[in-house]
């Protein structure tokens, strides 16, 4: 029997060792995938090719006018480029505001326990004090080192972020009252000045929450008028702005106004804690200090 030809424009399965149909050769990247600005940069060679040849041919004028149309093409690609790098420096602080966010309430939920038990075993009179007082003291103690530990991390990534002058320096303070308290906690010593470092320490950590939350609603704010207004004025590259930063600084100046006000009235109290409050004195020195340092780091623009 005769064989059947196969009918016109029907397809043949390929050869062994022949060529892929045009369907399995590797597609260009669409327009989404490819390089920001990649376009624009080919153009510019291409304009600049053209110059070359106009420049052999001594057509200065036609050369020059390829050499602006590259620089302009060149320009459309930094501009590209820009962009994209000022959404990806946005989206990073996002992320890092909401980390840090989520790590303070942890750290908030975590000193709210210890200062609940550290006013229950205060409640006790010491001379009634038996082993499980003492060991519930102690464990509030590693409790309290463990909060440190995250205050550090976080001090890490702000530093490591290094925009803001004031935040990080919040949490350094915030970082050195966690360990007197652990510290103090440890001797066992539940009294009234230890309460007092941990009231505040719960509050610093309630404003560095709530100074987060602002932050990350105003840059919500900001890309939402970005998309609806177009590009505009691009905002700055700081994790937080200066407002927040100043806000933050007065807050520690007034915590140490305040810690001042306290050890001074404590020091003709109880003879036994005069070199406590000494050492606590000495720390106070050295933030203020600190804190004057870091107004000027602001104020010249240092951070950034």
């Amino acid at each position: 029997p005769q064989e059947s030809k196969p009918s016109e424009g029907s397809s043949s399965p390929p050869q062994p060792g022949g060529e892929s149909s045009p369907s399995e050769q590797p597609s260009e990247p669409s327009e989404a995938e490819r390089t920001p600005g990649r376009d624009e940069v080919e153009q510019a060679k291409r304009e600049l090719e053209k110059a070359i040849e106009e420049l052999k041919r001594k057509r200065l004028d036609d050369a020059s006018e390829h050499q602006d149309d590259a620089i302009a093409k060149l320009q459309q690609a930094k501009e590209k480029l820009e962009e994209i790098l000022r959404q990806l420096r946005e989206e990073e602080q996002e992320l890092l505001l909401a980390g840090l966010e989520a790590r303070f309430q942890k750290m908030l939920a975590q000193q709210l326990i210890v200062y609940e038990a550290t006013t229950g075993l205060a409640a006790t009179p010491r001379n009634e004090w038996g082993s499980r007082h003492f060991g519930r003291a102690r464990e509030l103690a590693n409790q309290e080192d463990e909060i440190a530990v995250e205050a550090a991390r976080a001090l890490s990534l702000l530093r490591e972020e290094g925009s803001s002058v004031a935040f990080p320096e919040a949490l350094e303070q915030l970082q050195q009252d966690m360990q007197t308290v652990a510290r103090r906690l440890a001797q066992p010593d539940v009294g009234e000045l230890t309460q007092a470092i941990e009231q505040d320490i719960i509050e610093s950590l309630q404003e560095l929450i709530e100074a987060l939350q602002r932050e990350m609603e105003k840059k919500g704010d900001q890309q939402q008028n970005s998309q609806q207004n177009g590009q505009g004025q691009p905002p700055e590259f700081a994790l937080v702005d200066k407002l927040a930063e100043l806000k933050m600084l007065r807050s520690l100046q007034m915590r140490v106004n305040r810690r001042t006000r306290r050890l001074g009235n404590l020091a003709g109290e109880d003879p036994t804690q005069d070199a406590e409050i000494a050492r606590q004195l000495q720390e106070l020195s050295d933030r203020q200090a600190r804190i004057q340092s870091a107004t000027y780091d602001l104020s010249i623009g240092r951070n950034r």
